[in-house]
């Protein structure tokens, strides 16, 4: 049983003659509450449709680009000042990355096999989410260009070979 809303109004007006005339209609309420739920559910899916694929870390200020490239969905390996972050958990220190050798992390690279080694899992049981190699990669515009290059050569091994490299839009 559908509720139906009604509203009573009443007006007063003057007519062309200057009489006082009352007028009486009723406002179905029903159809307008139909249509504003209809509008708001249209709007919510389209927000949700553009709304922001990832999220950038508070201390960090992307590079600037005039890439028009939507971002896609990936795991983000986010660079901080102090910092390795991999899906938002800390994996290594800035400095112990820095004072390496190596070009290899080995923290990151240890995190980025279970990572892979679960999407792959899941690829054997639903085909469309297996393993597609994709990372992003969000670096603070300060950051030596050593550290990029060490955490890219670590995604290249473990097999995530489709990097995209987070910017901002300049305003």
């Amino acid at each position: 049983m559908e509720a139906q809303y009604n509203t009573n109004l009443t007006f007063q007006a003057l007519s062309i003659k200057g009489r006082k005339r009352t007028t009486h209609f009723t406002l179905k309420l029903t159809s307008m509450i139909d249509m504003f739920t209809i509008l708001l559910v249209f709007l919510l899916k389209n927000f949700s449709a553009e709304g922001q694929i990832m999220s950038v870390a508070p201390d960090l200020r992307l590079p600037e680009s005039t890439a028009q490239k939507a971002p896609e969905r990936a795991s983000i390996i986010a660079v901080t000042n102090d910092f390795v972050l991999l899906d938002g958990e800390r994996i290594a220190k800035i400095n112990d990355v820095v004072a390496s050798d190596k070009l290899l992390i080995p923290e990151l690279m240890s995190e980025l096999q279970k990572k892979r080694q679960l999407s792959e899992k899941i690829g054997q049981i639903h085909s469309q989410m297996a393993f597609t190699g994709k990372i992003s990669i969000q670096g603070d515009r300060e950051l030596p260009y050593l550290v990029i290059k060490k955490i890219m050569f670590t995604c290249g091994q473990v097999g995530f070979n489709e990097m995209m490299l987070a910017v901002s839009k300049p305003d």
